[in-house]
């Protein structure tokens, strides 16, 4: 798949999945094999990672290394995940969904590492997907059993 042909076949998961809230995007976790399926027939490549024994950040970039098969090498920062992922987009770009399950565990156990994890998550897929560094398409969905 080249650049253009992911610009022209850009998929907005709301169209997928249209129950889901504005982006972020925070589903409940009964509804992970519908997610996984779902997201799987448009066309992305489920990145799966288990939050349940996170409590830190650097716990969540271990988990994440894991989770996209970063080598040897991985530096478990921020920068370096970046780097796994433009890596991976940088000969073909990607379509990939990262479904984070029993993320209220990372919530509950800091809830400013969540929050500010988030955020940079969030601004990383949105670094990759810019028009002038076309790597690819990142969508982050966080799976719980989320409280009204």
């Amino acid at each position: 798949m080249t650049t253009d042909d992911l610009q022209d076949s850009w998929v907005d998961p709301r169209d997928v999945l249209p129950w889901l809230p504005s982006e972020p995007y925070f589903a409940p976790q009964t509804r992970r094999d519908e997610v996984v399926e779902e997201l799987g027939t448009a066309g992305f490549t489920v990145v799966e990672a288990d939050l349940a024994d996170v409590t830190t950040e650097s716990d969540l970039l271990t988990v994440l290394g894991r989770a996209l098969s970063a080598p040897d090498h991985y530096g478990e920062n921020w920068d370096a995940l970046t780097d796994i992922l433009r890596d991976r987009g940088a000969d073909t770009p990607f379509r990939i969904a990262l479904v984070l399950s029993s993320s209220a565990a990372f919530l509950a156990a800091d809830v400013h590492g969540f929050v500010r994890s988030v955020a940079l998550l969030h601004t990383t897929a949105q670094d990759l997907s810019d028009v002038d560094d076309e790597y690819g398409q990142l969508e982050l969905f966080y799976l719980a059993d989320w409280k009204s």
